[in-house]
């Protein structure tokens, strides 16, 4: 798997995790000030540890030598 496969992927799964979490809050139809704020936490803190903390993976050594040869 590329880096920019990785990164398309990190970035499709947020993306659907904020799409979700707007559903909820459509659905529960969130008004209070404390709701959206509680919304907005949960919706998007954990995107943001997990594309801070999501690593590419090691280069494997099929593209290590490919990169030498090129």
């Amino acid at each position: 798997m590329t880096i920019m496969q990785v990164q398309h992927m990190r970035t499709a799964i947020v993306a659907a995790w904020v799409l979700a979490w707007c559903a909820v809050a459509f659905l529960v139809d969130v008004t209070s000030v404390t709701g959206w704020m509680t919304l907005v936490a949960v919706a998007v803190l954990p995107p943001i540890v997990l594309l801070r903390m999501w690593r590419a993976p090691a280069q494997t050594m099929s593209e290590s030598i490919r990169n030498v040869l090129k």
